[in-house]
């Protein structure tokens, strides 16, 4: 019995180590191994449960964390973890009282109290939320991530002076998208350039390095040199952008005096609601796109061509991915024509659309957001689901209808069918989490609305118009 125990140990401290490395498919097999020898470890089944959640596999994680908690009822770090894998899977209720429970059994961890924030702000209870944050950090004010969900329970609710601060604590988040960029050089401070050079560099995703590029005439007009680095696939893009001298993608940096984060300009200009940036568009397609691309897109008829996004990435938010077939009224408004912008995994739904529904996929020939945004200016309208094709339509100033996750992204604010971000846009939002088909019905209504008051009439008919 002593040498199995022995063993047992063994093969979780290999588990352990692998899974603090980097690999839990490795450290998966340690623990099922040790688990069929002893499967009365509480322990046990509490890393196989992380082993599993970093592997995505969020159901299985969820049961590990159930059978730990049924030997070891008191394990809090299984409560925080169990409310990890179900906010994973949506189920933010049932994830705040994981939380709670873990935070009555951790009193001295800010962890559940952080978590539990996210879990309530996704349940639309931001007051509560907030509240969390600052009992958090009254337990330990250094920890990044409660100052994290603080900033983005600030900036939902509009508050953007404090939430802007409270933005740079996401460079000390171990879990952050971006990695900390140019350390070597100084952050400009928002005075006078003085003719030296900075570097704004892109941070998180597509989406976000376009929205904020608003922001650099702004920095220009402080007499510097402004070079970007951003993604590859957005270069040839933010050099249209006024006041760019030049725009490099990552890696290949030059030499530069200062430098700030894209999403830091919003704090060094004390952004608020009433003084966000508003000159549209500030981004359109560069000299000869138009032509490239107006050939693909032909108008033979007086249809409305109207764009079509209906899935993001999964991470970070699986929510605000609909499915094609969710979109099948707007295929039955007369005088419209679909095209797709969609790219990634979910583009695979156009190959089998939905019986009745005319889409024109045009995404084989984009290269990147150049091509992107040529094609975006041969539409009418673009209808898009939370992602970088709706900023860039709206950084373009074209009419754009987005449809938000009943949990919406911070800088869609509360309650608003509109944006400070971009005029063009209206917004539609989830009634009940996971419901896309009302909020596509009151699209499709607003696309009807919208084309009968796009419809030019003449009192008098043009001299080259031919009765019948």
């Amino acid at each position: 019995m002593e040498n199995i125990q022995q063993q047992v140990r063994q093969l979780f401290q290999e588990g352990a180590a692998l899974l603090q490395a980097g690999n839990p498919a490795g450290a998966l097999g340690r623990f099922r191994v040790a688990l069929e020898m002893d499967d009365s470890s509480g322990v046990l089944n509490l890393y196989a449960g992380a082993a599993l959640h970093e592997l995505g596999r969020f159901e299985e994680a969820a049961t590990a964390y159930r059978t730990a908690l049924k030997i070891v009822p008191n394990l809090g770090e299984a409560h925080n973890n169990l409310g990890n894998s179900l906010m994973a899977l949506g189920h933010f209720a049932a994830a705040v009282t994981s939380f709670s429970r873990a935070s009555e059994l951790m009193p001295t961890s800010a962890v559940p109290l952080t978590a539990r924030a996210t879990a309530l702000q996704a349940l639309g209870m931001v007051v509560e939320a907030e509240a969390d944050c600052r009992r958090a950090l009254a337990i330990d004010p250094t920890f990044a991530e409660a100052h994290w969900n603080l900033s983005l329970n600030l900036l939902l609710k509009g508050d953007y002076l404090a939430g802007w601060q409270e933005y740079e604590w996401r460079w000390l988040r171990p879990t952050f998208t971006s990695p900390r960029r140019h350390d070597d050089l100084p952050l400009w401070d928002g005075l006078p350039l003085d003719n030296r050079i900075i570097l704004l560099h892109a941070e998180q995703g597509f989406g976000d390095a376009i929205q904020f590029a608003r922001y650099i005439p702004q920095v220009a007009a402080h007499g510097g040199t402004v070079v970007v680095e951003c993604h590859p696939q957005l270069v040839t893009l933010l050099r249209t952008v006024v006041g760019v001298a030049a725009v490099v993608p990552f890696g290949e940096p030059p030499s530069a005096d200062c430098h700030a984060p894209l999403l830091s300009l919003p704090r060094i200009f004390q952004t608020t609601l009433e003084n966000i940036p508003g000159q549209l568009p500030y981004l359109s397609s560069p000299p000869g796109y138009g032509e490239k691309w107006a050939p693909l897109l032909p108008r033979g008829d007086e249809m409305f061509r109207v764009g079509l996004v209906w899935g993001g990435k999964s991470y970070p938010d699986p929510l605000r991915s609909a499915c094609l077939t969710d979109f099948v009224p707007l295929a039955h408004i007369p005088g419209v024509q679909l095209y797709s912008l969609q790219v990634g995994d979910a583009a695979l739904q156009v190959a089998s659309p939905p019986v009745g529904m005319s889409l024109i996929d045009v995404t084989g020939q984009i290269v990147d957001f150049a091509d992107t945004a040529a094609v975006i200016e041969q539409l009418d309208l673009v209808i898009s689901i939370d992602t970088a094709v709706a900023h860039l339509a709206g950084a373009m100033g074209k009419p754009v209808f987005v449809l938000l996750p009943l949990a919406a992204d911070w800088r869609w604010l509360r309650g608003r069918s509109d944006s400070p971000w971009y005029p063009a846009m209206e917004l539609f939002r989830q009634r009940r989490s996971g419901e896309w088909g009302e909020v596509v019905n009151r699209v499709s209504g607003a696309v009807t609305r919208w084309c009968a008051g796009q419809k030019k009439s003449f009192g008098v008919f043009p001299k080259d118009s031919h009765w019948p």
